[in-house]
């Protein structure tokens, strides 16, 4: 009778565990920066006025897989870029010197496009920037 009672409490026990599958299947890990990267056109408003437009790159960081690189921004030039940490649809510019000009901003991802605002500050004064980038 023992042993009835074990095998009892056994089968008991291996019934009420669920298998070690997962019921959903398992989603690879999607780069939150692919939708930033590539080339943008780029229209841009300082202090309210529209100024122009420019062509921009946008690449990954490669020494942080949470940053990208927002190529000739402020116009600076083909080789004037930032670091943007991503978040999301959400960019982040930590304040950088390029060409002595000082960036620091945030930006948004949204229908297939992004934008800026950040600050550009050469020491004696200091521009609102929105830029607009579209493909």
């Amino acid at each position: 009778m023992k042993r009835f009672g074990s095998v009892l409490v056994m089968a008991l026990l291996l019934l009420t565990f669920d298998s070690c599958t997962p019921e959903d299947p398992i989603e690879p890990e999607v780069d939150q920066r692919e939708k930033f990267l590539g080339n943008w056109n780029v229209q841009e408003k300082i202090n309210g006025q529209v100024t122009g437009a420019y062509l921009s790159v946008v690449s990954n960081d490669a020494s942080n897989a949470s940053r990208i690189r927002v190529g000739n921004i402020y116009s600076l030039g083909a080789s004037s870029s930032v670091n943007a940490l991503v978040a999301g649809n959400s960019l982040d510019i930590s304040a950088q010197a390029i060409t002595g000009i000082t960036i620091t901003g945030t930006g948004i991802y949204s229908n297939e496009g992004f934008i800026l605002n950040y600050t550009a500050a050469d020491g004696s004064s200091t521009s609102s920037v929105q830029a607009t980038y579209k493909r």
